[in-house]
């Protein structure tokens, strides 16, 4: 009988805090966009324009194949948004929602997780745009999307756990969040987005293959493309990425919340 209480009291618990991030989703729409719903296009819009205008700009620079595919840049962007969206707003994230930690249902990583799922929201449906606009050009549908839908959720479980430390480090080092920007512009020519593994010299493929967001964009290029390339990536390696900075991001709010005084 007490296990059945305590599964149903879990469930009510974990109900409850599925409709705190509800809210605070919708505030943060609000807060973002203002209360007219034609502002939440510009959610899609944003990212639809850049990635669009990165891929077009690369299929017009005359390479030949996948190096200049309008789906290769388009739908490999959207995966680097998804990591820049989610780490680049981390810094505000605190002292922005300072005074919502007074309800006491709201815990610091709520407000992280209502601001991942607006950015995931925006990244896989402007992901599913891309690959019909990709197939509507000529282009193949992809090979296994299943594939494309992990590496998007690894992505935002990696992005999720630098969040959590970035968000812990600059609500007591606010300055630090300029260097934040300037470094989620800085990787992107080495994170993957540019190019595939296959494509470097055996000596640069191993050095490449230490940054972890490489092996999600070759894991989405598995799913994309297929056979058609040979791909290089450990899920394993990702999952070690994965864990560690939630574990240290996770202590981070746990000193952060102590710091706020509202416990």
């Amino acid at each position: 009988m007490s296990g059945a209480v305590t599964r149903t009291g879990l469930v009510d618990a974990a109900r409850m805090q599925l409709r705190v991030i509800g809210a605070l989703v919708i505030r943060e729409m609000h807060t973002r966009f203002g209360r007219q719903r034609l502002g939440y296009l510009w959610l899609f819009a944003e990212p639809l324009l850049l990635g669009g205008v990165i891929a077009l700009l690369h299929g017009a620079s005359g390479g030949e194949g996948i190096r200049s595919s309008f789906e290769f840049f388009s739908i490999g962007f959207m995966l680097f948004q998804l990591l820049r969206g989610i780490v680049s707003r981390a810094p505000n994230t605190i002292n922005a929602n300072q005074t919502l930690l007074y309800h006491r249902q709201v815990t610091l990583p709520d407000l992280f997780f209502a601001r991942h799922a607006i950015e995931l929201a925006a990244s896989a449906g402007v992901m599913a745009l891309f690959v019909v606009a990709g197939i509507a050009m000529g282009g193949a549908a992809p090979d296994q999307p299943v594939k494309m839908i992990l590496a998007l959720v690894l992505m935002l479980l990696l992005a999720q756990g630098i969040a959590f430390m970035v968000g812990s480090i600059t609500s007591e080092f606010e300055a630090a969040g300029y260097f934040v920007q300037i470094a989620t512009f800085g990787i992107m020519p080495i994170c993957g987005l540019m190019f595939m593994v296959e494509w470097l010299p055996p000596d640069w493929q191993e050095v490449a293959l230490w940054m972890p967001t490489v092996h999600l964009f070759e894991l989405m290029r598995d799913g994309q493309f297929g056979e058609q390339f040979r791909t290089f990536y450990d899920l394993s390696y990702i999952g070690w990425w994965i864990i560690g900075p939630h574990l240290l991001g996770l202590a981070g709010l746990r000193i952060a919340r102590a710091r706020v005084g509202l416990e």
